[in-house]
């Protein structure tokens, strides 16, 4: 008695298909990545009042270009249809936590970042707003060295979720909608009127101290 080969199961090509990108989702997703739409700014042209010297400020206009590419970065503020002002920008170390031995187990690191957006008359498109991060950080003063590094760490990383959270409020609808007005000239008469050549109250890298050792953490 003969018995007939089995002959290997076909899958329809649609079917492998939607199996394939089902499984690239999975993947990016597994990797940290979001699909999402890019919601471009609503002027042509922008100047970014923040030192392109520092890792923050380069990460800023890297994102602005990524998310907004037809929207050009200009280099003098009265270049452009609108002007995005630093205001104030600050690191702080609090002590959170104590052990038995009154020495600090526990830290929060934080960054408070304050800025504006204004047309080229200096009209308030989005009045000066700021923006907060927090993380909290186990901290042992046997390993100094190890945990400054740590810290360092850590402010890059709440700096990077800072030009996120920047990248949304100025796309946002609201913003969109006073920046249509502003260049029709139907601003809001009460709107503040501000200096659109006025540098940051705070150009420069912050010195703040690590525990026990002096530091400069530099944006």
């Amino acid at each position: 008695m003969q018995i007939a080969p089995q002959r290997p199961q076909r899958f329809p090509a649609r079917w492998l298909l939607r199996a394939a990108s089902l499984a690239a989702v999975m993947l990016l997703a597994a990797c940290g990545f979001a699909l999402r739409g890019v919601t471009p700014l609503p002027f042509d042209t922008l100047y970014v009042g923040i030192a392109d010297n520092t890792r923050f400020g380069a990460d800023v206009r890297r994102a602005l270009r990524a998310a907004s590419p037809n929207t050009r970065l200009v280099d003098q503020p009265d270049q452009a249809q609108a002007i995005l002002q630093q205001v104030h920008s600050r690191r702080t170390l609090r002590e959170v936590s104590l052990n038995a031995q009154g020495r600090v187990e526990e830290y929060e690191l934080g960054i408070d970042f304050t800025f504006r957006l204004i047309t080229n008359k200096g009209v308030a498109i989005l009045p000066d707003t700021t923006l907060s991060v927090y993380r909290e950080m186990p901290y042992d003063d046997q390993v100094v060295q190890a945990k400054q590094g740590q810290i360092e760490s850590l402010y890059q990383s709440m700096q990077q979720s800072l030009v996120s959270r920047l990248l949304r409020r100025l796309t946002a609808a609201d913003v969109r909608t006073a920046a249509q007005a502003a260049a029709r000239g139907e601003s809001d008469p009460d709107a503040p009127v501000f200096d659109p050549n006025a540098a940051p109250s705070d150009a420069g890298p912050e010195t703040w101290q690590t525990p026990g050792s002096p530091g400069t953490g530099s944006w």
